[in-house]
């Protein structure tokens, strides 16, 4: 894939608020200790209460529920997503092969999907990601 980003070089979160920040792979919990630092305002009383608690799928889900998206290798993890946020996405995948996929885990897991990097490219609206 000469001059074309793989997949598995993002890793990190989307903030709330549509900011990127990398995290290197196996270690998007532990980066959620330092971005609560960084980020207080993204931090829900229910993220902070898990972070508390150490318990990494507990987290997980509350970070998704206060609505942030973890990117890593060839997964997004998300309940919701804004429209900055998927802005931020199509700017991280835009030099990625067209035909490479994506699975995106919906409601903690319980739903998944696939779709196209080059359908990703041409979203106008989150509606076709969460449906």
């Amino acid at each position: 894939m000469d001059g074309v980003t793989e997949i598995k070089e993002i890793s990190g979160w989307i903030l709330p608020d549509g900011h990127w920040q990398p995290a290197e792979e196996w270690w998007h919990v532990s980066a959620l200790y330092d971005l609560k630092e960084q980020f207080p305002v993204h931090f829900s009383d229910n993220l902070q209460e898990a972070l508390s608690g150490g318990d990494e799928s507990k987290i997980r889900r509350a970070a998704s529920e206060a609505g942030f998206v973890k990117i890593s290798r060839q997964q997004m993890d998300l309940i919701s997503l804004t429209l900055q946020q998927l802005r931020t996405l199509q700017k991280l995948v835009e030099l990625i092969d067209p035909e490479a996929e994506f699975m995106i885990l919906l409601e903690h897991g319980n739903r998944q999907k696939n779709i196209a990097v080059g359908r990703l490219l041409k979203l106008k609206s989150v509606s076709p990601l969460l449906a």
